[in-house]
């Protein structure tokens, strides 16, 4: 099948319109703690949707859900503009959350019942990547130069408003088993799945998530005015995406992958104020680590919208909880404890990483 390039654009639009915020978060509220709630607003939305969107996926399959959940992006971006009360903020923030996550959610299960999966999951997570670095930079810089901070919210939610009525047009073909199952059996799967691959859930929490923590504590931390926020932030994008498009022509046991990418995040965790340069091989790390994820899930488990459902809320709740935690930490000791805890956590996947299901499976040479 050729490339779904219709889900590349959506998902491009669906994570600019969601970055589009990060970069004037101190515009939007003077309390660092309080910007770290509004950052993670999101993605505990995405978080408790993913799942639930997924195993609903193979119920009823992907392209209604993906309508729903572009419909729901523009209705939180357009409350975003008119009210942007902070307390507001957080609701608008989880409904945008929500719709994103079963975006994702159903999206990666399209993906994952192709034939050509791996590279399908690194231009998706490629697309989704360039989508926030184009939302970070485009909204930091016309806040910058206009003073109006949110304009680049307008400009991504109209684009939004075009990409949903192309969509509710676009006669969509589901891919994947057609058979109706059981609400019981979905639900007895996804226990099996949560069990069998509980180590590479944990993994995508606590990486996944550091990378959330990077974020939404750059903006205040750094002391860098916003337009420069939106580049240093940027660079985590880019380089995920040079390394999602490069991870399906390098083989590696994700095991070994995994366990090199916690080691390697643990002292950027404590040094990416120092240099832009160190968010940047934090991004090339992530590209890496969940592409290969990705398409490791798709080989190894039959219901990929249960598997990627799972997948996606756990990327959702590192980004959820390790922002929120990370900013209660600063606000409550220090910035050194706050990246001390969150090492931890990574330092405790590479030792448990090696129960994975996934040891001695190399993904590339499996589906090709």
């Amino acid at each position: 099948m050729n490339r779904p390039f219709f889900l590349f654009i959506a998902v491009f639009i669906v994570m600019a319109l969601s970055n589009t915020i990060v970069p004037v978060l101190p515009y939007l509220s003077d309390d660092l703690s309080f910007q770290t709630l509004i950052f993670s607003a999101y993605f505990f939305g995405a978080m408790i949707s993913t799942l639930p969107a997924g195993i609903a996926s193979d119920r009823y399959g992907q392209p209604v859900l993906i309508r729903i959940s572009i419909g729901l992006t523009l209705i939180s971006g357009i409350l975003i503009i008119m009210f942007t009360d902070p307390v507001a903020l957080l609701l608008w923030r989880f409904i945008e959350g929500i719709g994103a996550g079963i975006f994702v959610s159903s999206a990666l299960s399209w993906i994952g019942y192709q034939k050509d999966t791996l590279k399908n999951s690194g231009f998706f997570m490629a697309s989704l990547n360039f989508g926030l670095l184009s939302g970070l930079i485009g909204s930091g810089w016309l806040a910058q130069f206009t003073g109006k901070i949110l304009l680049g919210t307008v400009l991504c939610t109209l684009i939004t408003g075009i990409v949903f009525f192309f969509f509710l047009n676009l006669k969509i073909m589901r891919l994947g088993s057609v058979e109706k199952v059981s609400t019981g059996f979905l639900a007895k799967e996804t226990g099996y799945q949560i069990v069998r691959q509980y180590p590479l859930w944990l993994c995508v929490i606590i990486l996944v998530g550091s990378t959330g923590y990077v974020q939404a504590v750059l903006p205040e931390l750094s002391g860098y005015p916003v337009h420069e926020v939106s580049i240093v932030l940027a660079t985590m994008n880019f380089a995920t995406i040079i390394t999602s498009l490069l991870t399906p022509y390098i083989k590696i046991e994700p095991v070994l992958l995994i366990r090199i990418s916690a080691l390697i995040m643990i002292p950027l965790l404590f040094t990416f104020l120092l240099s832009p340069i160190v968010v940047l091989i934090m991004g090339g790390v992530a590209g890496f680590i969940m592409v290969s994820q990705v398409g490791y899930l798709t080989f190894a488990e039959e219901r990929q919208g249960i598997a990627m459902g799972l997948y996606s809320t756990c990327g959702y709740a590192g980004m959820a909880l390790l922002p929120a935690i990370g900013g209660q930490i600063i606000f409550l000791s220090s910035f050194v404890t706050a990246s001390a805890v969150i090492a931890l956590g990574a330092f405790g996947i590479a030792i448990i990483i090696g129960r994975c299901s996934c040891k001695g499976f190399i993904i590339h040479e499996k589906m090709v």
